[in-house]
């Protein structure tokens, strides 16, 4: 079964749900019409009943740009609530799905691409991948989700220095700190991603529904929560000066001029 709507496609096959963001032109930033069409089709795979792994990649050069910058330093508080509310419902739907999610990563996965990829329960990249955190240099905090897993992989103290400095990570050095689970060549993200699906998908189902709820259930630290707080963050510091100096220079392809403010 193939469904494609102008920004996702999903395909279904032997039990495995393939979604593909497909926008390579904005290298699939999460535009609105990505937003809405990615949760459309992540609740169909979690409702079909012959769907038993899911598998999360995109087209062209890039996982994900992450956030639309197209709409950035212009939003009013409220605005800025209502959109990283809508984001932060797919992060968190598929962070709970019961079925294991698999993200094969297959270019650049920043900002908010990088949520996406952390939310699946097994990470596939090509060498070539990139994953970037270069919210501070847009005035902004990480969100979707990354304050709450990106320090339970690698440790609060290396988040801080990869978040405060704007890291962006080779897939080679994700792989090394337990981002990434397997490497492959590129081009070779969604084979190796969907072989590991059809293992998968032979094994019981409901063994791998109890695994994934209750390691969730016993970590220290609560990502609606955390989501929570990231929400109100991100509202505040898109007031900012600095926010608007970030956009702006990021436009004009020049390093900003921040004044603290």
């Amino acid at each position: 079964m193939l469904l494609e709507s102008h920004s996702v496609r999903y395909e279904c096959q032997d039990g495995i749900a393939i979604i593909t963001l497909n926008e390579p032109d904005s290298l699939n930033a999460l535009s609105n019409q990505i937003k809405k069409d990615l949760l459309k089709w992540v609740e169909m795979a979690e409702t079909d009943p012959e769907v038993k792994i899911i598998i999360l990649t995109g087209t062209g050069k890039a996982f994900s740009a992450g956030g639309d910058v197209r709409g950035m330093g212009k939003r009013t508080t409220l605005e800025s609530v209502e959109k990283i509310t809508n984001t932060t419902k797919i992060i968190l739907r598929i962070a709970e799905l019961q079925k294991p999610v698999i993200a094969a990563v297959n270019g650049y996965a920043m900002g908010a691409g990088f949520s996406l990829a952390l939310a699946a329960d097994i990470v596939i990249a090509q060498v070539n991948s990139k994953f970037g955190l270069s919210f501070s240099k847009v005035g902004l905090i990480p969100d979707c989700g990354l304050l709450h897993f990106l320090p339970k992989i690698v440790g609060p103290w290396k988040a801080k220095e990869w978040i405060f400095s704007g890291a962006v990570l080779s897939a080679e050095e994700a792989k090394q700190y337990g981002i990434v689970n397997r490497l492959v060549e590129e081009g070779e993200a969604l084979n190796e991603a969907t072989v590991l699906a059809k293992e998968l998908a032979s094994r019981p189902l409901q063994t791998m529904v109890f695994v994934k709820s209750i390691m969730e259930k016993v970590q220290n630290q609560d990502l609606r929560a955390t989501i929570q707080y990231e929400n109100y963050a991100q509202a505040v510091l898109q007031q900012t000066e600095d926010h608007l100096e970030g956009v702006t220079a990021f436009k004009e392809k020049r390093k900003p001029n921040f004044i603290g403010k």
